[in-house]
């Protein structure tokens, strides 16, 4: 009869049987970290626990070098990961893709008879830190390894997962490459568009400075209309200036008042300003709390506008707050401050759309990166028992 306990929810075409119970021992070589009789600068890696914290699946950098005994050096294709103090925790677990001495504090395991990218996910989805000694400092090693109890399907199978997991993990590393270097561009070009290095053909005539008040009226008009969205801090993405969810803030009821916003009114959070609280909605609501609420005066682009609240001299200038437990934007400061300008509505039409388009760009891509995600997951909790 089959054991439904060792049967996963989601499988492969064609595979069926239950997967067998064994000891992890019997299916790895166990190797902690041998430090090399001296420290000294050389040509070969020295995997540190730190290390661990600039790469995803794969390890095939470090920051450290030695000179050392090549015999005591760890084998390609092993999989490490901390085997003392607080790292053990985070379930930093890695495949190593070159040979590389590492420091006592890591284990390493090469798998023998099983799939190497199978067994990678397997030992992260178990997260060994349940497993640690934590009587003194927290440690795995050699006896709560070999014992371990872990459940295997035929090879087969395994290379089938590993497979599918890897190359999954291998595009979600990929996205957030993408998402980091669309990030990276839209840092760049604020930096230099606002200080006018680099300007949109045809636009030759100098920017003018204008204070934040000659171009925008900040809004005060309050109410508590359960009507409109409500909009407060926890619902804005730091930095992302969208929702994260916009369909519960249209359902939220709430009595609270605010400061009432139309569409593409400028939403900014003087609040913790390092936060970069900002929005520019495509709806009417009601900004509770701390929020400064701009709308654009004759001749001034409301896309430009909030380009321009996350410019480095706007955020350089709202970034000097009063208050220490709870810093906020000091409004003397802001609206005095002068910010260029330019004076053609074309050329502040095409700094905007370019950074809502940008915007969008990397929005698309992080919707896309969190999906691949969430995909991992569904599948790393229904294709193990």
């Amino acid at each position: 009869m089959k054991n439904e306990n060792l049967v996963p929810k989601v499988r492969f075409k064609g595979f069926s049987d239950p997967w067998e119970q064994r000891k992890l021992g019997n299916y790895v070589i166990i190797k902690s970290g041998d430090a090399p009789s001296e420290f000294v600068d050389g040509d070969e890696p020295y995997l540190k626990v730190d290390d661990l914290n600039n790469s995803t699946v794969f390890q095939n950098s470090t920051k450290h070098t030695v000179k050392g005994n090549a015999e005591k050096m760890i084998q390609s294709g092993s999989i490490v990961f901390s085997k003392r103090g607080a790292a053990i925790l985070t379930n930093k677990v890695r495949i190593l893709e070159k040979k590389m001495f590492m420091d006592t504090n890591m284990m390493a395991l090469t798998p023998v008879e099983t799939d190497l990218y199978f067994l990678y996910f397997l030992i992260s989805e178990e997260n060994l830190s349940k497993i640690a000694d934590t009587s003194t400092i927290p440690q795995i090693n050699n006896k709560h390894i070999i014992p371990y109890t872990i459940y295997l399907p035929c090879l087969m199978e395994q290379q089938r997962l590993g497979k599918v997991l890897i190359l999954l993990s291998n595009l979600i590393a990929a996205n957030e490459d993408k998402l980091e270097q669309l990030k990276t561009l839209k840092k760049l070009m604020m930096q230099k568009i606002f200080s006018q290095e680099w300007r949109f053909k045809g636009f030759t005539d100098p920017w003018e400075q204008r204070k934040l008040l000659e171009i925008a009226d900040r809004l005060s008009k309050s109410s508590n209309s359960e009507n409109l969205a409500h909009v407060e801090y926890a619902d804005i993405i730091s930095g992302e200036g969208r929702l994260k969810s916009e369909s519960l803030i249209q359902k939220r009821t709430d009595s609270r008042s605010g400061i009432q916003f139309v569409a593409q009114n400028v939403l900014y959070g003087k609040l913790r300003p390092y936060l970069n609280n900002w929005l520019f909605p495509n709806f009417p609501g009601i900004a509770v709390g701390d929020f400064w609420v701009f709308q654009t005066k004759k001749g001034i682009f409301a896309p430009f506008l909030y380009a321009l609240i996350q410019s480095p001299k706007y955020q350089q200038v709202a970034n000097i707050s009063t208050g220490t437990k709870m810093p906020r934007s000091d409004w003397k400061k802001v609206s005095g401050i002068h910010f260029e300008v330019p004076i053609e509505f074309n050329e502040q039409r095409k700094i905007g759309n370019f950074f809502l388009r940008l915007d969008s760009l990397i929005a698309a891509n992080e919707d896309k990166l969190n999906q691949l995600k969430e995909l991992k997951k569904y599948l790393m909790q229904n294709m193990f028992v």
